[in-house]
């Protein structure tokens, strides 16, 4: 489920937003940067940011609103209608990433949490279309799974983007090139 509504956000022209706060905001870099610079040949890049990037942003909205804003303020001035958001959390509490859910929910985003233990409050949000929940109370186990899962869901996305590429339809008056007819 969680890479059809990747696919679908691609396919509709969309981009993937990730954020994730300490370990987790590493594993929303690296999902970004699996899309942008895919290391499988004929796989194309395809247009990820990672929220968890500008410091200056996250350190400023930080200190001067508080961190339950980080990325709900990104959500608003970068979210459109059609593209997907994705947060990472081991415990499925990060006050942070619910505003953002919810804010992406009310703006037309599609979510997608990884959450541990049972999760959270994120796997019981009305704001997530999908919650990926790894029932572990080890960072460690949660952490290693959500970095398996989300390579997966890469290759499956890619897999259903490639099932969709447009075929013409073969018109039998008109010989194929090279064909003497």
């Amino acid at each position: 489920r969680a890479a059809e509504i990747i696919a679908a956000s691609y396919r509709a022209g969309g981009r993937l937003l990730a954020m994730g706060n300490g370990g987790s905001s590493c594993d929303a870099a690296h999902l970004a940067v699996e899309f942008l610079h895919p290391v499988t040949a004929g796989r194309p890049a395809l247009p990820a940011v990672n929220l968890t990037a500008d410091t200056a942003m996250l350190t400023a909205v930080g200190n001067d609103v508080g961190f339950g804003h980080v990325f709900l303020r990104q959500v608003i001035a970068n979210g459109r209608k059609g593209d997907c958001l994705v947060g990472f959390s081991t415990s499925g509490t990060s006050d942070n990433l619910l505003a953002a859910f919810e804010k992406a929910r009310d703006m037309g985003l599609s979510t997608i949490g990884f959450a541990g233990k049972d999760g959270g409050a994120m796997a019981r949000s009305d704001a997530l279309d999908v919650c990926l929940t790894i029932g572990s109370d080890s960072i460690h186990r949660i952490q290693e799974t959500h970095l398996l899962i989300y390579h997966i869901l890469w290759d499956l996305v890619h897999t259903l983007l490639a099932d969709d590429r447009w075929v013409p339809e073969i018109d039998e008056t008109i010989p194929p090139p090279g064909d003497a007819r």
